[in-house]
């Protein structure tokens, strides 16, 4: 009977000053005010001495088992410390291999990183065909046997067109009409030939204006060495000047006029006269 009072003497008691209700069991917090049971110190039965108690570890729990136990909040999980390496080495194994870090500035390969496709790429659309080389050499051949047709064909109206302009130079009025007759069957253009028929006319005035003076200097030099027989320098000066002023002076006039004026300044004897 005194060991059953005893047993039943074995109670817990709250710590917190403003408390202290009594607990059938050992407990981490206060079921009434919430206190955490640091330092929980167990009622010793009245024969028995209490314990001192340490400063770091907890009291044993109590022997007896309580008829109701109290809501109380489950204590964190404390890790065991020999399973530890086998838990991290499975987590190790479970874990999917991380991707290799790529350097600064250097972007990760295709299909790595963030840039990788979460699922299977759509298949791409044909691409076109490049253009082959032979197409290539089809297409040059072509633009040079176009080049081939006509730009010799231009350069072959404006060789004729100089040769007509040339031919109308040298007072060959009918060889320059002949061309002109054979650019208008060409490609010749109509500015074309309108330029070589204003050449053509033009031409053909100088040559008759070049005709009629040779014409005149024919009676006029024969005129003059008349004049100059007879010593009639002045006669045949006048003669002279009026050529020039109605054909022009050139290099044969000058040097007549030259040797005019050298026989009136120095006459020769004449063996004829006896002098």
């Amino acid at each position: 009977m005194k060991d059953g009072m005893v047993q039943d003497d074995a109670v817990y008691r709250c710590i917190g000053p403003h408390c202290g209700r009594l607990m059938p069991r050992r407990v981490n917090f206060c079921p009434w005010c919430g206190t955490a049971q640091q330092a929980v110190q167990p009622v010793t039965p009245v024969l028995a001495k209490p314990p001192a108690p340490a400063p770091t570890a907890a009291a044993p729990p109590a022997p007896t088992v309580a008829p109701t136990p109290a809501p109380t909040a489950p204590p964190p999980p404390v890790p065991a410390a020999g399973p530890a390496p086998q838990q991290s080495q499975a987590q190790g194994l479970a874990r999917p291999p991380s991707q290799p870090q790529s350097g600064r500035g250097i972007p990760p390969p295709p299909g790595v990183g963030r840039a990788a496709p979460a699922g299977p790429t759509p298949a791409q659309p044909p691409r076109r065909a490049p253009i082959r080389l032979r197409w290539w050499i089809a297409a040059l051949a072509a633009l040079w046997l176009i080049w081939v047709m006509v730009r010799p064909e231009g350069s072959r109206i404006e060789r004729r067109m100089e040769r007509a302009v040339a031919l109308a130079v040298e007072c060959k009025a009918r060889d320059a009409q002949d061309e002109l007759i054979a650019l208008r069957s060409t490609r010749a253009t109509p500015e074309q030939l309108r330029q070589v028929q204003q050449s053509l006319n033009k031409a053909a005035a100088d040559c008759t204006r070049a005709e009629q003076r040779a014409k005149a200097w024919l009676d006029a030099s024969g005129a003059i060495k008349k004049l100059r027989r007879a010593r009639a320098y002045d006669k045949a000066l006048a003669r002279l000047a009026v050529f020039t002023k109605r054909w022009g002076e050139d290099d044969q006039t000058r040097a007549l006029r030259l040797e005019i004026v050298d026989e009136r300044e120095h006459p020769l004897a004449d063996p004829s006269r006896n002098e």
